[in-house]
């Protein structure tokens, strides 16, 4: 039987969204100002999620913002600091995480049918899946971007899923061999080497295994089989059975009512548990998630974990009833969203997670949503449409368009 909890606040959320949406965000954002895209794309995918459209001029705004963010050479820059001119193409800093919330952002600023066909139009998908090719390592690997012609900043698996995700948006299912390709067979081998002896994945087999890098790992084979014929999800390499222990014991009890937030930022992030509050009689009521062992909960282990379930089709693993209720009773806040832990603020990163999760437990008032995207189905759609439009587009110019002879212009100037 279904434990009632506290409601989904809806109309209370999309005050909280707007409000991140039309106001100046807290100075807290200030330092993370390159990942404005990313702050961007949650705010508007969550409006989305629970139903907020947004009129023709903030659609219209939304999209000539991020085209300005548009690399000459490739790929999309994080925010207007980081975005540089033509002539000085070579100072700019285009990243895949910018790059893969870019293409998120201008096909859900679309609405209608003409409009997410056209979504992509401006976007110059010759040179991005050139830059996005030069961003893969020898191993498989992919860099976060480039620095002199080479890949750089890690090579984990946050990076591997948005390389596959911006794979397909632009690729799709339809053979493009006129666009170079990343070498997929490595790319595969990268992400299953970083499985580690417990089931989880991390940046390589040796490293400790962790919730998040589970998710990208899964679902950057998810997102390479979408639509392809291709199987890397099911290679015998992956031990699916160590991984869905891993995710399993991800969820704990939640006991504690009242969490210690004395020094919160520099003691150790434990579980506190009180050992009189333990029973085996009495039915959990609220299940937290982590993303390594030993840790607290925190609202957004809750999608790391649950999205990787659903992926692997084992979603019923998640402890449902009690796994809402801990989201709706100790992390969604009184004036909207979901802090990372009980007694914080909420925060835009947490506050999407928190409605991603819930969509996948199919919490009334929010549309169906796509695990591999962490979006609306609604918005996967309207990618698609985008998609076809820009290869429409494409095919009608050939290579006129990209950017070949201004190549050659730099080179002899």
């Amino acid at each position: 039987m279904a434990v009632p909890c506290e409601p989904l606040d809806k109309e209370r959320h999309i005050k909280y969204w707007k409000r991140c949406h039309k106001s100046l965000l807290p100075t807290a954002y200030t330092s993370s100002d390159s990942t404005r895209l990313l702050f961007a794309c949650f705010t508007i995918c969550a409006l989305d999620l629970l139903g907020a459209p947004l009129d023709a001029s903030e659609r219209s705004a939304i999209r000539s913002w991020v085209l300005s963010l548009q690399h000459p050479e490739g790929g999309f820059c994080g925010s207007p600091l980081h975005a540089y001119g033509k002539r000085d193409s070579h100072k700019g800093s285009a990243n895949l995480a910018a790059t893969f919330f870019a293409l998120i952002l201008l096909a859900a600023a679309a609405d209608g049918e003409q409009e997410a066909s056209a979504a992509f139009s401006g976007v110059n998908r010759a040179r991005l899946l050139r830059w996005l090719r030069s961003l893969q390592r020898a191993d498989g690997s992919f860099g976060q971007n480039l620095w002199d012609g080479r890949p750089v900043g890690g090579s984990d698996m946050r990076h591997s899923y948005l390389a596959s995700c911006i794979r397909w948006m632009l690729r799709g299912p339809i053979d493009q061999a006129d666009h170079d390709d990343v070498n997929l067979e490595r790319m595969v081998g990268h992400v299953l080497r970083g499985q580690t002896y417990d089931g989880g994945m991390a940046e390589s087999s040796l490293n400790e295994s962790h919730g998040g890098y589970a998710y990208c790992g899964i679902a950057a084979l998810a997102m390479l089989d979408r639509d392809s014929g291709t199987s890397a999800l099911q290679d015998e390499a992956l031990r699916k059975g160590l991984m869905l222990k891993f995710l399993s014991h991800r969820q704990f009890p939640y006991l504690a009512q009242e969490e210690e937030d004395e020094d919160a930022e520099e003691a150790e992030n434990m579980v506190e548990m009180d050992l009189e509050a333990l029973s085996l009689n009495e039915p959990c009521q609220h299940v937290g998630y982590n993303g390594r062992w030993n840790k607290k909960a925190d609202t957004c282990y809750c999608w790391w974990t649950g999205g990787a379930l659903k992926l692997l089709g084992q979603v019923s693993m998640m402890t449902m009833d009690p796994s809402r209720a801990y989201l709706l009773e100790i992390t969604q806040h009184r004036i909207g969203g979901f802090s990372k832990n009980a007694g914080g603020p909420p925060d835009i990163y947490h506050s999407y997670l928190g409605l991603a999760s819930l969509a996948i437990m199919g919490q009334d008032g929010l549309k169906s949503f796509d695990e591999g995207l962490c979006c609306s189905q609604e918005l996967t759609k309207k990618i698609i449409a985008a998609r076809r439009g820009l290869n429409e587009s494409d095919s009608k110019s050939g290579w006129a368009e990209d950017g070949f002879w201004e190549a050659i212009d730099r080179s002899s100037a």
